[in-house]
């Protein structure tokens, strides 16, 4: 008897010697089909399969006529865990619901994995719909997703939040998904090159590793955006002058007159330190660094009182920088997924 061993594979004859225990959960009384998964086995209507999935219709038609039973009914074995098919299968029949921190992402993963492998196109669309959110393709929900894992004292903390880029990038290789991994590559670049050559131990004890190929990837993606940033900082702030509409253009005060430059070069001198980003936990972010270069000058603001920072340029100086920190954060946004070689359609 030949099963395809692609899914409703035959067992070996030492897994012939395990007794498949019935799923607590899920085993409709009223089921027709018994589909072995792991150690256990789950009663469900097979109906529910075929009409979701072409590719398990295929597998149920397959089943042999004397093959194996389980509760007087026939067996369709998968060679998916028990875990992955019990949310698969609470997905299908719309009795999950899940959001995208780190502890629901075995779930996500699994249910975009199955979706993925038995074409199950609805429920995949649905789920990546869920992961594009903490893994966006644009710049505009990058920034929702950094500021949702920074805490009330501006710590940066998302493995708190969110699963580790690693294992993102893993199941976006698998599950053929590219548009997630820009977003995963650039993240795991904030690591230093000890951290990414160690790997991550998931919460059991499992230690994840990049391919050779994807490591060299966020390597030369990472030295991509430490270049375009120290170009950034010598075209755009260095020897900085003031804008034509400076308010302090007709100051006779030379000190006062020079106060926009003056702060400019505070800021590159802030920007090549990286005291902000090692302080917020931020280092190694040039588009958090970027931003923060205009920030610095106003975090301490309050309204109705005058502004005490000691090197502030004024109004219009800094309106006109924010203009080049927005164009140059979004330059850099777009080219992601080139740096990390990962083409994305409709990316930005």
């Amino acid at each position: 008897m030949d099963f395809d061993l692609s899914s409703n594979r035959r067992a070996t004859p030492a897994q012939e010697l395990l007794v498949p225990i019935r799923h607590p959960d899920l085993c409709f009384e009223d089921g027709n089909l018994a589909v072995v998964a792991g150690p256990h086995y789950f009663i469900v209507h097979r109906g529910l399969l075929c009409r979701h999935s072409e590719v398990l219709q295929k597998h149920v038609a397959n089943i042999q006529i004397d093959a194996r039973r389980l509760e007087e009914l026939v067996v369709l074995e998968l060679d998916d865990t028990s875990e992955d098919f019990a949310h698969f299968l609470r997905a299908l029949c719309g009795s999950l619901s899940y959001d995208n921190t780190a502890g629901t992402f075995p779930i996500v993963s699994a249910i975009l994995r199955l979706s993925t492998k038995y074409e199950v196109l609805g429920l995949r669309e649905m789920t990546l719909r869920h992961l594009s959110m903490p893994w966006p393709t644009t710049l505009t929900m990058w920034e929702m997703r950094e500021k949702a894992a920074t805490n009330t004292d501006g710590l940066y903390a998302p493995r708190n939040e969110l699963p580790h880029p690693l294992v993102v990038i893993q199941l976006g290789r698998e599950t053929k998904t590219p548009q997630l991994l820009p977003s995963a590559f650039y993240d795991l670049s904030r690591s230093l090159p000890s951290q990414l050559m160690d790997g991550y131990v998931d919460s059991n004890g499992v230690r994840h590793h990049l391919t050779d190929d994807d490591l060299c990837r966020v390597l030369r993606g990472k030295e991509a955006g430490a270049r375009f940033f120290s170009t950034f900082i010598v075209t755009q702030l260095e020897g900085r002058g003031p804008s034509p509409h400076c308010l302090n253009r007709h100051e006779d005060q030379p000190s006062t007159k020079r106060a926009c430059q003056m702060a400019f070069e505070a800021v590159t001198f802030e920007l090549i330190r990286d005291m902000n980003g090692m302080v917020c936990n931020r280092n190694s972010d040039p588009l958090f660094t970027i931003a923060e270069s205009v920030l610095m000058q106003t975090r301490n603001d309050q309204p109705g009182m005058e502004n005490k920072t000691v090197c502030r340029a004024c109004e219009a100086c800094r309106m006109e920088y924010v203009a080049v920190v927005q164009t140059a954060r979004m330059e850099f946004w777009r080219q992601l997924p080139t740096w990390f070689e990962t083409p994305v359609d409709n990316w930005g």
